[in-house]
């Protein structure tokens, strides 16, 4: 299965390499039309898309009030972030993988002392799913708050045996790297994510309206990031380009451009879930799998994802060869589907090298469907 992985993995560079000699245009007309009923239909203030095919960003575009700039807050889509910020410090030798709680935490009880870092990061810890209040109470500290959770939290199965999502193990892994490295959480955020990746209005500080980066002595690990579409979109890119930082899959990536190793990026993306019970998850991620940080398809291992509560959505898809991210502020478990029409839409439009596809869908299938399935704005969840 694994060699299978690399290998697609590496079908991929080769297939962008083809595609990358010159920038291919598509006609997103139809992908535009839907994006502007879709903020319609949803009385929003705004949304934006971004798409890279096979290295080349071909489409991007915001909607309403929202600029290209627009940042928002993007609650789960949190978690990819932070993972990848674990796995610079694995490769750099300053943690591993397989470090335990128990190496951090001397005092924990004897349950909670083998959790490894990966199944801190993959929700399969045995410490229960869901967020503990002090992830955003302002009197803590990362330090207190992950004390509290372990202090305080029943485990809930053996670590490697349950799935169980929530943000109560990640904010554990990140005290833990802070541990590790002697560096605060924004630190270790800004040298290994903002700075290499030329991130411009990202940071923790998800209630924040202050321009800039603005530190957060508790940082929410799981959840907290406020971002931007051009932001995330490096991200993606990166993660489509095998671990490169260079946008392009036509050469070889340099090693000065190697952000994270190709093995790094597939380790990440594979399914930690296998054996395991489901303990809790979200109600929209029924058959998916986990990885670090990110959801693996049902459809296909080579497709992740990371969305958040709130609506936004980062994708890789390498069978389609496509990096996306969906940039919204609203619930997700309402716009999850109009999310998913349209990005069946991109990978109709760009269905090949060069050529132009009009996707059979309905003209406006938003429309459509919120007239025959849509509740009024008032009968759904406030958002938070």
């Amino acid at each position: 299965m694994l060699r299978t992985l690399a290998a697609t993995f590496g079908l991929t560079a080769l297939l962008g390499a083809a595609v990358a000699q010159a920038v291919p245009r598509y006609d997103f007309a139809p992908v535009t039309a839907e994006m502007q009923s879709f903020v319609q239909a949803y009385a929003l203030d705004g949304a934006s898309l971004r798409v890279n095919k096979a290295g080349n960003v071909v489409y991007r575009q915001a909607f309403g009030q929202y600029t290209l700039g627009t940042r928002v807050r993007i609650a789960s889509a949190s978690k990819w972030l932070s993972a990848l910020t674990l796995a610079r410090l694995v490769e750099k030798g300053q943690m591993r993988w397989t470090d335990t709680v128990g190496q951090y935490f001397p005092d924990a009880e004897p349950a909670k002392r083998p959790i490894t870092l990966e199944q801190l990061f993959s929700h399969t810890s045995g410490l229960p799913g869901g967020d503990d209040s002090c992830m955003s109470n302002p009197l803590f500290t990362l330090a207190t708050c992950a004390n509290r959770i372990l202090q305080q939290s029943t485990m809930i199965g053996e670590p490697g045996k349950v799935f169980s999502y929530g943000g109560n193990s990640m904010q554990v892994a990140g005290r833990m790297a802070e541990l590790a490295t002697g560096r605060a959480w924004d630190d270790l955020f800004i040298d290994e994510m903002v700075v290499p990746l030329g991130l411009d209005a990202t940071d923790f500080a998800t209630s924040s309206t202050a321009p800039g980066y603005v530190r957060n002595t508790n940082p929410r690990i799981a959840g907290g990031v406020r971002s931007t579409l051009e932001d995330y979109g490096k991200v993606v890119d990166m993660v489509l380009a095998n671990g490169c930082l260079d946008n392009t899959l036509l050469l070889p990536c340099q090693p000065s451009r190697r952000f994270l190793a190709q093995a790094t990026i597939e380790a990440m993306a594979r399914d930690y879930t296998v054996g395991t019970v489901d303990v809790s998850r979200p109600p929209t991620s029924t058959a998916y799998g986990y990885g670090l940080g990110q959801w693996i398809d049902p459809s296909s291992p080579l497709i992740v994802s990371s969305p958040g509560a709130f609506g936004f959505t980062p994708w890789v898809d390498r069978v389609n060869g496509i990096a996306g991210v969906f940039l919204v502020d609203d619930l997700n478990t309402r716009v999850v589907d109009d999310i998913a029409d349209i990005r069946a839409m991109v990978n109709a439009i760009t269905a090949g090298p060069g050529r132009r596809v009009t996707p059979v869908l309905p003209a406006n299938p938003t429309a459509a469907k919120l007239q025959a399935t849509r509740p009024a704005r008032a009968e759904m969840t406030p958002r938070r």
